[in-house]
């Protein structure tokens, strides 16, 4: 179960609170000033790969996918490529007891986070990291990222803030570019994002694809805009799952506790981020797990 719950926080850092636990890209930098903002119109050079007509905000909410919307369901949309493993497989994902054998297998394999090489010269290099959609492509993905590259214990859950520090965690906050590590972290801007883990065990590898839908008035912003320290602010922060508050470690086994098998509905779980406990939701990631193969 330890390293479920490893799954489901490189999940929701990945793809919600603060971007993706990948490569140290800061020593990557070439002088190039890549970077992920909401504030492309219609510039894109790289990732959009749908029928962008305009301007890219950053906070597409199904503009990129042909009309389609997150519902919740099973259904999967034009921008999940469907047709690219571990797509279109949901059958692990409707059946309970295909759900438990998955979960026995995550909590004694190998965690991979999927992710996209880091190109300095790519001015979508962030965007694409991160899953942004418009940017994402699966195929593009073939860095494996372990928790014990990133410098931390894979027998030990991180925490949010353990993956902020030393995860590289926080680059999807608007206008981060190379010169920002330290100091641009913070909030990923509003949109839909996608991105893979796998868990191999036995023999047997899982690959899983995930999809979340972020939003709030926090979203893009920077840490330091919000008046957060990540060493000490993140661990205040308040945070609900399903509308439970649920303490900074406990997340991600709320997460995983919301997590059931259905014939239509995805697996997953709405996060929600206040700054103090009955205060104004500031962030909202609504997760949804979409596929599952395995080989």
């Amino acid at each position: 179960m330890k390293k479920f719950r490893q799954l489901l926080l490189m999940l929701f850092i990945a793809l919600t609170l603060v971007a993706c636990p990948g490569d140290n890209d800061d020593d990557d930098d070439n002088g190039t000033d890549t970077t992920t903002d909401s504030d492309d119109t219609g510039d894109d050079t790289g990732g959009d790969t749908g029928d962008d007509t305009g301007g890219d905000t950053g906070g597409d909410t199904g503009g990129d996918t042909g009309g389609d919307t997150i519902s919740g369901n099973l259904v999967l949309q034009t921008a999940d490529n469907p047709n690219v493993a571990p797509c279109p497989m949901q059958d692990i994902l409707t059946d309970s007891t295909s759900i438990a054998a998955l979960r026995t297998a995550l909590s004694s394999g190998t965690l991979l986070y999927l992710d996209v090489p880091f190109n300095g010269s790519d001015s979508d290099i962030y965007r694409k990291k991160c899953g942004l959609e418009g940017f994402w492509n699966p195929t593009d993905n073939s860095a494996e990222i372990s928790l014990s590259s990133i410098g931390l214990d894979p027998a030990t859950a991180p925490n949010i803030t353990d993956l902020v520090l030393f995860g590289n965690a926080g680059i999807c906050a608007d206008g981060f570019n190379n010169s920002s590590f330290g100091v641009g972290e913070g909030f990923p801007v509003a949109g839909i994002y996608r991105k893979e883990i796998k868990a191999s065990h036995q023999g047997t590898t899982y690959h899983l694809r995930f999809r979340a839908v972020v939003s709030g008035t926090s979203a893009g912003n920077t840490f330091s805009s919000e008046g957060i320290t990540p060493s000490t602010g993140l661990s205040a922060l308040v945070y609900h799952v399903n509308g439970v508050q649920t303490d900074h470690d406990g997340v991600f086994a709320a997460l995983v506790n919301a997590m059931s098998a259905s014939s239509s509905t995805a697996p997953g779980a709405t996060v929600e981020v206040r700054k103090s406990a009955g205060g104004t939701v500031i962030f909202t990631a609504i997760v949804e797990v979409i596929c599952v193969s395995s080989s």
